[in-house]
């Protein structure tokens, strides 16, 4: 069964896989703020435009845990991002078009290449493992 509903701009797509999708909308495309759950596990919550992650995000991949917190660009990591992988300590880094370009070493190097309009997402990127994982319950 394939329950749907959209109120306003916001509301919940259920796919037939099993995915679910709850967050605002544009012209029957995710658009905006939203987050998303695949059934093995992996979670989104971010921003979208036109059904594709843009701006800030996070991603959370269940099996093996990794975690990226950062920023989107037509569907792929763009900009600076912080990376867990596993329980190891995490890493700064800036993406392009999905790949990883450079690495830092701490989050002070990282944060100087920050641009004036996402200086408001710095708090995620202070959370730690189990911060990130209550956000994303």
């Amino acid at each position: 069964m394939n329950l749907n509903f959209i109120i306003s701009n916001k509301g919940i797509y259920y796919f037939n896989d099993g995915r679910v999708y709850w967050g605002q909308w544009q012209y029957n495309s995710m658009h905006g703020y939203g987050e998303f759950r695949w059934i093995d596990g992996k979670k989104y919550a971010g921003f979208y435009i036109q059904d594709k992650k843009e701006g800030f995000g996070i991603y959370f991949w269940a099996k093996p845990l990794r975690i990226y917190i950062g920023f989107w660009k037509n569907g792929k990591q763009d900009g600076i991002g912080k990376y867990f992988n596993g329980n190891k300590e995490p890493k700064y880094g800036i993406w392009k078009n999905g790949d990883k370009i450079e690495i830092f070493q701490d989050e002070e190097q990282a944060f100087k290449h920050i641009l004036p309009i996402q200086q408001k997402f710095i708090k995620f990127f202070k959370y730690n493992l189990e911060q990130i994982q209550e956000f994303l319950a």
